[in-house]
């Protein structure tokens, strides 16, 4: 059994390894991290800490994918609290006072929990939840009544959730004639010091420690159709399909990668296309010689649907098929074509895979296209650090697209209908879309894989933002 902990400003990693030793500690948890674990029956996941500024948060359903796979999940104390709180009656188990006051209702704002830190962790202003425990503990103590504490936990809220601090909180008292009340309740806290959200992130690892009840389970949810085609798509961009020197590559670089560079995967596409179209489930159904009776099968499931290209408009005809395709090509592979570049990857069909095992025959070699994704990131990140305004993101549209044009064997000024047939050929929505896939991949695709180290930094510079 393996326990991942994913924690920062509330609680520091050191503090985690020690009350569980052996555990795996992560920085606060950020969209995909989830899919990236590996968890799976038996293993159990904390999440305490968690991004939703500066990156995605994590999603719900990125939990409940865990939940399904028999991963316990407990949260406490910032986002582990607010997602246990909404995902307790899924099967996350939630943990501390701060959980129960967001399950009752007590508290309903996410900002009660955020902080603002530095990278390593440390935190940079103070947490709501805080600010407002320790203002009731004083009342309690009498040192404020309800009505001060009251009118400075509503100052407290009114702070951006970055600024907030005692300092913060003092100046806005200043100016509503709440000096002298907040003097007393700044003079209680400092020799009465409380952190709710520390407590509680304590309070789960002692409970994850000792070794939690057995969670509920999935549930009868689990069972039916929760999964979007969001949760396809996450599971294929971050979980690893293959590894190099033991760095994990995503499922979906290895495809996107063979779908820009393999010669052979637009015919393994059209068949995969196909197969699905007339209902044909066999695992290798894209080996060549299952084409021809695939192509069949699909036509005559085509023809009972009644979809003839006789019956397309000009435009449409024009939409998914080049000039010369309308004039020349006979009217079955024509309607093969339509059929085939009209489907592309896409989670909300489950031809779309979103794991090695799912592609199947789609897949070429998986060891080569981890190496030259690799590769590829490596590039990118040498590049990168010579100079860190030259990121892929900076590349030139242009030459992507004539690097790919080129690639594809498409006649020089090719029109704009030629190179969407040989996107969508191979399952990207048109060329544009292809053009951004491939930027991950064009620098190691310009320079070689093979390139000298010392030749990369100049990459980058012959690439900016205006060639």
């Amino acid at each position: 059994m393996t326990v991942h902990v994913f924690s920062g400003p509330t609680v520091p990693a050191v503090r985690v390894r020690e009350a569980l030793p052996g555990a795996v500690t992560h920085p606060p948890v950020r969209h995909g991290d989830l899919m990236r674990l590996g968890a799976g029956p038996g293993d159990t996941v904390l999440i305490i800490d968690g991004l939703w500024h500066q990156s995605a948060p994590v999603r719900h359903k990125e939990i409940l994918a865990l939940l399904v796979e028999g991963v316990a999940v407990v949260g406490a104390a910032s986002m582990g609290a607010l997602r246990a709180a909404e995902l307790a009656p899924y099967g996350m188990v939630g943990v501390g006072r701060v959980f129960d006051d967001f399950r009752s209702g007590t508290l309903d704002a996410d900002d009660e929990v955020a902080v603002l830190h530095t990278d390593d962790g440390r935190p940079m202003s103070e947490a709501l939840v805080n600010l407002r425990t320790a203002l009731t503990r004083a009342a309690a103590d009498g040192q404020l009544d309800d009505s001060e504490a009251d009118r400075l936990a509503d100052l407290a809220r009114s702070l951006p959730y970055a600024s907030r601090s005692w300092t913060a909180l003092g100046r806005l008292a200043a100016g509503e004639g709440l000096v002298a009340a907040f003097t007393r309740a700044d003079a209680w806290r400092r020799t009465h010091p409380h952190d709710v959200k520390r407590e509680d992130a304590e309070y789960a690892l002692t409970l994850v420690a000792s070794g939690l009840p057995a969670p509920p389970g999935a549930g009868a949810w689990a069972g039916k159709p929760w999964q979007t085609s969001f949760v396809r798509y996450w599971r294929a961009s971050f979980r690893p399909g293959a590894a190099v020197d033991e760095q994990p590559i995503g499922f979906l670089a290895l495809l996107h990668h063979q779908q820009l560079y393999d010669p052979g995967f637009p015919d393994r596409w059209r068949t995969r296309v196909l197969a699905a179209v007339a209902h044909d489930t066999r695992a290798d159904v894209c080996r060549p010689a299952r084409s021809t009776e695939t192509e069949q099968s699909a036509l005559r499931a085509i023809s009972a649907a009644g979809l003839e290209t006789a019956d397309m408009s000009a435009d449409q005809l024009a939409h998914w098929l080049t000039p010369e395709e309308v004039r020349q090509l006979p009217p079955e592979e024509a309607l093969v074509r339509v059929v085939v570049r009209s489907a592309r990857l896409d989670g909300a069909w489950t031809v779309w895979p979103a794991t090695v095992a799912e592609a199947g025959g789609l897949l070429g070699s998986v060891p080569a296209a981890a190496e030259a994704v690799a590769a590829a990131f490596a590039v990118n990140a040498e590049v990168e650090a010579a100079n860190p305004h030259h990121t892929t993101a900076h590349l030139s549209a242009d030459r992507i697209a004539s690097h790919l044009a080129l690639r594809w064997g498409l006649a020089e000024g090719s029109g704009g209908a030629v190179r969407d047939a040989a996107a969508r050929d191979r399952a990207f929505r048109d060329f544009a879309g292809a053009v951004e896939v491939a930027r991950p991949f064009y620098l190691s695709a310009r320079v070689g894989v093979t390139a000298p180290s010392a030749s990369l930094a100049t990459v980058g510079a012959r690439q900016s933002p205006r060639t």
